[in-house]
């Protein structure tokens, strides 16, 4: 007997896993235009694969506003920040030098 409450059957996991690898190459601006055709089909007609699209979608974006070309530049950590400050001239303020 099988407890899940929304199995997916082999064919649903097979279209889920080919939507994946279309809405990915059509993110990554990769995508063919038979392969563009074939997303476009496979959202219009099928639930779990518009669900999976706007999830990836949404990782996509966040991704992108954390590491890609629109993300702000770290800020300076709090910790040893002087670390930075060294000037590569000699200072003199060693105890053993009196």
């Amino acid at each position: 007997m099988n407890t899940d409450k929304n199995p997916l059957s082999q064919a649903d996991d097979q279209l889920l896993d080919e939507a994946e690898k279309l809405i990915w190459a059509l993110l990554d601006e990769r995508l063919e235009d038979a392969d563009s055709e074939r997303l476009e089909k496979l959202i219009r007609e099928n639930e779990q694969v518009r669900s999976r699209y706007l999830q990836i979608s949404q990782l996509h974006s966040s991704l992108y506003e954390h590491y890609g070309k629109g993300a702000q530049p770290a800020e300076k950590s709090p910790v040893l920040t002087f670390l930075g400050d060294f000037s590569t001239t000699p200072h003199d303020h060693s105890p053993l030098s009196d």
